[in-house]
């Protein structure tokens, strides 16, 4: 089953905590992964969030 989330929470390697990208689309964790080596580099963790995971953050 391939999973399309329009946010993903990623750790690059040293990171302690996680940080956001979200797209206007939904997309796949290789279209998600790809995106972030172009722009911050090579993610060591990668998770896909949907909308009602990301309530219980800002709580």
């Amino acid at each position: 089953m391939i999973v399309r989330r329009r946010t993903w929470l990623y750790r690059l390697a040293g990171q302690t905590f996680a940080q956001m990208i979200s797209f206007k689309q939904p997309v796949t964790a290789s279209i998600a992964r790809a995106t972030l080596r172009r722009t911050v580099g090579n993610p060591s963790d990668l998770w896909g969030r949907s909308k009602s995971d990301l309530l219980s953050f800002h709580r």
